[in-house]
């Protein structure tokens, strides 16, 4: 909806002008009036309306130098000049002043319905070229911020930011990576346009946040990039203060939650690409700490801090990567044999076969296995092994789970993503009426769910629901076509559960509803 102001010396005028027409069913809303040129200047300065309505003959200042101002002042309000004046000299000079229509008194509701669509259409049209730019930019410093994150750009750095309307000039940087938590579930449940809606209010969290501090860019689907250069906001607790604000404002209107891993703070933009990289380092943790939310990379934790146990998994993960089942329970026996040999408390045995699990969820995440469903009780499940002392029952648990790993990684060495993307959407098209989601299908093709989404759309370009969608529709079309079936029975038989669904799928894909498609086929049958 854009907005209106009228300006005109007669309060009869200025009344009628808001009744002559709907105005909002033209796409505008009244917002201000006045009654002389003087008077306008104040408001518009303060309402910013896209459209001003004046008369020419006013007192103090006229039509035609309140339009003059504006057009110097605001070239991008469009202007529209009544009169009751039929002189073309007064026109030709309201045009010479950025003026875009003229219409004469008493006014026409038709021609000012007329005018109205007009101006909105040229105001719609400025809208999507500024979003686009918008968006174009926008996309353009994502791709630099990443480069720099990464240590990609060296050479004149600064100058290069510069050109993006990014500062680097200061003495103090901090790298946050946010991992939009649920991102997963979207591939699975949400339609594209939901999606975007997601990460965009995500996005516009955290972008209001740090708007003074920084700048928000996007490094994946799932992960966003905060690049920190205010000095005052990246010191101490309150640079742990501002990442819990984020988490907090996130959980509480988008209700979603992130998790945010935290980089040391450099003193160069060279530097920049370390603080990258311990802040990736600090998302791992999130594999020990399930329910926080922020982590800050400590050099004490990655850098030899934690203790030192005589468990050493190197060689399992190997066997598992390289090896086979044969090799793997002898690297198993030979991890439970040096328990025998060298005394361990049950505190750190209990640290030892939880690292080992958390490392080959790690693997499975390396393999683009689902590596929380792998986790997910296997480490009470150590504890509880533990804790009753049952080594040899401690030895089948380790050759179980590491089996598990082992399958999985074998099987995604003998596929490659292309042909199982191509299976795939053959078994939708054979399938199409059957409830399908990607949970299913992951279990169906050996393939992490969330994984599957991202090949899914790298395949086709489309996120998967809205490309299920496309299928069924397009099969519909084919039944509307060929056969006297109802748009009920035609909605079940291509595998909506409700009609609606159907119907606004089908409306969106061909810009017409079914019973429209039908009318027209009968009429091109006449």
């Amino acid at each position: 909806m854009y907005t209106a102001f009228i300006v005109d010396d007669e309060p009869r005028i200025l009344t009628g002008m808001q009744t002559i027409i709907n105005w909002v069913s033209f796409g505008f809303v009244i917002v201000g009036e006045a009654s002389n040129g003087l008077e306008a200047q104040e408001r518009i300065a303060e309402l910013k309306p896209d459209l001003v309505i004046t008369d020419i003959k006013m007192p103090l200042m006229d039509g035609l130098e309140l339009v003059r101002v504006l057009n110097k002042q605001y070239p991008d309000i469009q202007l529209l000049i009544l009169s009751g004046y039929n002189d073309f000299s007064y026109a030709k000079e309201a045009l010479r002043y950025g003026v875009n229509d003229y219409l004469l008194k008493p006014v026409d509701p038709i021609e000012l319905g007329q005018t109205l669509e007009l101006i909105y259409n040229r105001l719609w049209h400025a809208t999507q070229l500024r979003l686009k730019e918008m968006e174009q930019l926008q996309s353009l410093r994502d791709i630099f911020l990443g480069k720099v994150a990464r240590g990609e750009i060296i050479q004149n750095l600064i100058d290069t930011a510069s050109t993006y309307d990014i500062g680097l000039q200061g003495d103090q940087f901090c790298l946050l990576i946010v991992s939009v938590d649920r991102f997963g579930e979207f591939l699975i449940s949400l339609p594209g346009e939901e999606i975007r809606l997601k990460r965009f209010a995500v996005r516009n969290v955290m972008t209001e946040i740090v708007s003074h501090s920084g700048y928000v860019f996007e490094i994946s689907d799932q992960l966003f990039g905060i690049l920190l250069t205010d000095p005052v906001q990246t010191v101490g607790d309150r640079l742990s203060a501002m990442a819990e604000h984020i988490v907090d404002c996130t959980e509480r209107y988008v209700k979603e939650s992130v998790t945010i891993g935290v980089g040391s703070i450099v003193s160069q933009p060279l530097e920049i690409k370390h603080s990258y990289n311990q802040a990736l380092k600090a998302m791992e943790q999130k594999f020990f700490f399930v329910m926080k939310h922020v982590f800050i990379y400590k050099p004490e934790v990655f850098k030899g801090g934690l203790p030192d146990i005589l468990w050493d998994d190197d060689a399992l993960l190997l066997a598992i990567r390289e090896g086979s089942p044969e090799r793997i329970a002898k690297e198993i026996g030979q991890l439970i044999a040096s328990l025998k040999l060298h005394y361990m408390t049950l505190a750190k045995l209990k640290y030892g076969v939880i690292t080992t699990i958390i490392h080959l969820a790690k693997l499975t995440e390396e393999y683009h296995g689902d590596w929380q469903t792998f986790y997910t009780g296997k480490s009470s499940e150590a504890e509880h092994i533990i804790g009753h002392g049952d080594i040899q029952l401690l030895e089948q648990f380790l050759m179980q789970i590491s089996l598990e790993i082992f399958g999985y990684v074998e099987s995604t060495k003998n596929r490659k993503s292309d042909s199982r993307i191509d299976e795939i959407i053959e078994h939708i098209e054979q399938n199409y009426m059957r409830e399908l989601n990607l949970k299913e299908l992951s279990k169906l093709f050996y393939i992490n769910k969330v994984y599957l989404g991202q090949l899914f759309k790298k395949k086709t370009g489309e996120y998967f629901n809205d490309y299920i969608n496309k299928v069924r529709v397009k099969h519909a079309y084919r039944l509307l076509e060929q056969t006297s079936l109802s748009n009920s029975e035609i909605a079940e038989r291509v595998g909506y559960k409700y009609a609606d669904h159907f119907y606004r799928w089908f409306k969106q894909t061909y810009d017409m509803n079914p019973g429209e498609l039908r009318k027209r086929n009968d009429s091109d049958k006449e």
